[in-house]
C-alpha cells in the first residue's frame, strides 16, 4: 500500500503522524514541489515525520545573475558627450559668454589666438565669426577629449553616474566654461 502525501498547504514545520503498514513507501511533497519517497523496512506502527527523517530532498538550484552597468556604457558617455559639447559650443558660448571669443583673431592663415591682454581688448568679435572662432576653440583650446576627461574626473570626484548628468548639468556647464576660461587666460601668460 502506497499512501501519497501531497498536500501543499501542509509544512514539514508541522510534525504530521502517520500510521504505516510494513511495506509501505510514503512520497513526500514539500512547499517548494520537491518530491522524497520515504520507505520503511522494519514493521512500524506509528512513525512520527519530521524534517530530520526527511534527508533525500534535491538541493536548491541557485542562480546568479549578472546585471549590465550602463555607467560604464561607452555608447552612453558619447551620446551624453555629444550633447554636451554641442550645447557648450552652439549655444552657451556664443548666449552667455561671446567675450571669450575675443581671445581669438583673424590672422593671415585664418584664426589665431591674441597674444596679450591688450590686443584681448581691442578684439572685438561680430556676430558673422562666431561660428570660424567657435570651432578654433573647440578644435585647438578645448577639444572634445579634453572636456571628457574634465567632466570624467568631476563626476568621479562627486560620486556621479553619467546617467545622472541632466541632473547636474548647470554644474557641469559651468565646470567646463570655468575650464575653459583658465585654459584662455592661461594661453595669453
Amino acid at each position: 500500500m502506497d499512501l501519497f502525501i501531497t498536500d501543499r498547504s501542509r509544512s514539514l514545520d508541522t510534525t504530521p503522524v502517520i500510521t504505516l503498514d510494513k511495506d509501505t513507501s510514503v512520497i513526500i511533497t514539500d512547499s517548494m514541489g520537491r518530491q522524497t519517497i520515504v520507505s520503511l523496512e522494519a514493521p512500524l506502527r506509528q512513525t512520527v515525520l519530521s524534517p530530520m527523517v526527511v534527508n533525500n530532498l534535491p538541493p536548491l538550484i541557485s542562480q546568479t545573475y549578472e546585471y549590465q552597468d550602463i555607467n560604464q556604457d561607452p555608447e552612453l558617455h558619447q551620446k551624453v558627450m555629444k550633447k554636451i559639447y554641442t550645447n557648450f559650443y552652439n549655444f552657451i558660448i556664443p548666449s552667455q559668454f561671446p567675450y571669450l571669443l575675443n581671445y581669438i583673431k583673424k590672422s593671415k592663415d585664418g584664426y589665431s589666438m591674441v597674444k596679450t591682454v591688450k590686443e584681448y581688448k581691442k578684439n572685438k568679435t561680430k556676430e558673422n565669426e562666431y561660428e570660424n572662432k567657435l570651432q578654433y576653440l573647440a578644435r585647438n583650446v578645448y577639444s572634445k577629449l579634453d572636456m571628457y576627461k574634465d567632466i570624467n574626473q568631476y563626476l568621479d570626484t562627486y560620486d556621479i553616474k553619467w546617467y545622472e548628468i541632466e541632473d547636474k548639468k548647470k554644474e557641469i556647464y559651468q565646470l567646463i566654461t570655468n575650464k575653459l576660461k583658465n585654459r584662455l587666460e592661461n594661453l595669453l601668460k
